[in-house]
C-alpha cells in the first residue's frame, strides 16, 4: 500500500506531502500517523532547518475522513489535535504550500503553519457547523491566530471562501497564481534558513506567548526572555555581518 504522505529532505528543507489525492487528502488515521511520523523525523533531523507542508492533487485536505469509523480507533490513535499541536510547538519554521482546496481541518492545518502560501484558485473554509459539528477544540487552536470578527466569520458563516478572502481573514498569508506558487514558497524558505535556528525557535515561542497573554503579559515575557548580543548565535551573526559572509547556520548549496 502506498503511504498517504511522502517525505524528502533537500538542502536543509524537509518537504512533507499529503499524498492521498484519491481521498482528497482527508485525515484518515493512516494519514495522521504518517504525517506525525514525518513531522517527528523532520524535528529529529539536525540538518533540517525548515519544514514545507504541501499536497498532491487538487485538494490540500478535505478535513476529517468522515467515512472512517472513529469509534473503532484504539487509545493509541493519532488525533488531528495532536498533529496541530506538534506544528504549533515545532521549533523549526513550517511553511504551508497550499496547492488546492482546504476544508474543515484542512483549513486549520493550513492556518497552523507559521507561514502559508495558497494557490489563488483554492477555496478555503472551516465548515464544521454545516455538518452539525461544533468545532470547539479547533476554535481553541485558532483563537490566537485571528481577530475576533475574522474568527467569527470563519467559524460561523463556515463558507468555502476564495483564497483571497482567506488571506484577509488570516487563514493564510498570501494567495498567488499557480505559476508563482513555488517561487513564493521558495522566497519564504530562503528567508527562514537565513535565521539562526535557536533565535527562530525562541522568537516563535515568544510571539506565541505574547499573543496569548496580551500587551501587559507580552511586555513581561519580553523582559524575562530577551536574548542579548552575548549569546553564541548573536556573536556569530554579528561576526558574519562584519565579515560580509553568510553565518554558519545558513545551509550551503
Amino acid at each position: 500500500m502506498t503511504a498517504p504522505t511522502s517525505y524528502e529532505v533537500t538542502a536543509g528543507v524537509a518537504t512533507i506531502t499529503l499524498d492521498a489525492a484519491a481521498n482528497r487528502n482527508a485525515f484518515s488515521q493512516a494519514l495522521l500517523r504518517s504525517l506525525m511520523a514525518d513531522l517527528e523525523a523532520a524535528l529529529a533531523d539536525g540538518a533540517v532547518r525548515v519544514i514545507v507542508l504541501t499536497n498532491t492533487g487538487t485538494t490540500f485536505s478535505a478535513g476529517a475522513d468522515l467515512k472512517e469509523d472513529h469509534r473503532s480507533l484504539g487509545p493509541d490513535a493519532v488525533s488531528f489535535a495532536a498533529v496541530v499541536a506538534a506544528i504549533d510547538a515545532s521549533p523549526k519554521p513550517i511553511v504551508g504550500r497550499i496547492a488546492g482546496h482546504a476544508a474543515g481541518g484542512g483549513a486549520v492545518l493550513a492556518a497552523a503553519c507559521d507561514i502559508a502560501v495558497a494557490v489563488d484558485t483554492a477555496r478555503i473554509g472551516i465548515t464544521e457547523v454545516r455538518l452539525g459539528i461544533a468545532p470547539v477544540p479547533v476554535a481553541a487552536m485558532m483563537a490566537h491566530r485571528m481577530g475576533r470578527r475574522q474568527l467569527f466569520e470563519a467559524f460561523l458563516a463556515a463558507d468555502m471562501m476564495p483564497a483571497a478572502r482567506a488571506v484577509e481573514l488570516g487563514l493564510v498569508n498570501v494567495a498567488v497564481p499557480a505559476e508563482h506558487l513555488d517561487a513564493t514558497v521558495a522566497h519564504y524558505v530562503d528567508a527562514l534558513v537565513k535565521g539562526a535556528p535557536q533565535a527562530l525557535a525562541a522568537t516563535k515561542t515568544a510571539l506565541q506567548a505574547m499573543v496569548d497573554t496580551g500587551v501587559a503579559g507580552a511586555g513581561a515575557y519580553a523582559v524575562a526572555n530577551t536574548v542579548g548580543l552575548g549569546a553564541a548565535e548573536a556573536k556569530e551573526g554579528v561576526a558574519a555581518f562584519l565579515g560580509k559572509r553568510p553565518p554558519a547556520w545558513v545551509p550551503q548549496s
